[in-house]
């Protein structure tokens, strides 16, 4: 800031600096948002880095992260040390039931692009609120789903209900009615996605709750299995993974979220978008 500049009165400031406004920025003038400046990223952890790559069951090579708007009540994503790390996919809660929307969803969205990474929606599934139709063009309508060989599938979350859900482990449903529940569900999302999207879920929830039904096997599996020393248990009905969320997020660590793996490395993980194949 020049001399001149603060010995301005404070209107002569105030002018003069809409003037340079108008005439140094006409995008800002034409009614554009001003130019955002960004700080420098802070220096990538070296150990926290090592320690991401060297965490990752081995002959895994391609990992990822996943996000959801609690991530954000412990810490914000580093995205050069994912970067640096290897973390070349981003899946990102989008919806639950019919009606939340992740307030972080289009934020998160944006910077995961921002950083090059693959990037996917989820939605949480609720069985115990009924309407799967609903509930997956809620989804459809929010996820950002795109046909550009950079976007991925989406999947749905099938899990154990979190706390403050007040049902039973199967949300209240018996394994007949969570089975068709299911296929209404994510059969409205192929139908829109024009391809099968993923489902995520753990073999002691999927098992019991669908009683072993082996009907959707020909869907990708997003499996959480938390260990990265023996292959996992597979639910009923399928024979590979796709993905393996081997890590939980440890909100006690740094930017520590929950990491996942793709099977078949980078041509798996080109698989998964759409066009397959095509981009990277």
């Amino acid at each position: 800031m020049s001399l001149l500049w603060m010995m301005r009165s404070p209107r002569r400031r105030r002018v003069t600096g809409l003037l340079l406004a108008l005439l140094v920025s006409p995008v800002w003038a034409a009614g554009s948002a001003p130019p955002v400046h960004r700080p420098a990223p802070p220096p990538v952890p070296t150990g926290v880095v090592d320690a991401i790559r060297a965490g990752r069951p081995v002959g895994y090579p391609v990992g990822g992260i996943d996000l959801s708007s609690h991530d954000h009540q412990h810490f914000t994503v580093q995205w050069p040390t994912e970067v640096a790390a290897g973390s070349q996919f981003v899946y990102i809660k989008a919806t639950e039931g019919s009606t939340y929307l992740n307030p972080y969803f289009v934020a998160d969205y944006s910077a995961a692009r921002d950083a090059g990474r693959y990037v996917g929606a989820y939605v949480y599934a609720r069985p115990d609120h009924g309407d799967p139709i609903g509930q997956a063009d809620f989804f459809l309508r929010h996820a950002k789903f795109a046909r550009d060989a950079t976007t991925l599938v989406p999947f749905i979350d099938l899990e154990w209900p979190y706390a403050g859900i007040r049902t039973d482990r199967c949300y209240n449903l018996d394994p007949t009615q969570m089975r068709d529940w299911i296929h209404a569900f994510i059969g409205r999302i192929e139908a829109g996605i024009g391809r099968k999207p993923m489902i995520y879920t753990n073999t002691y929830w999927w098992d019991p709750c669908t009683g072993n039904d082996p009907s959707f096997g020909a869907y990708p599996l997003d499996l959480a299995a938390y260990n990265t020393t023996r292959a996992p248990t597979l639910p009923a009905g399928w024979t590979a993974l796709t993905l393996w969320q081997y890590a939980p997020g440890d909100p006690s660590k740094l930017d520590d979220h929950d990491r996942d793996v793709v099977k078949g490395g980078a041509a798996g993980l080109r698989g998964l978008a759409w066009p397959p194949g095509t981009a990277g």
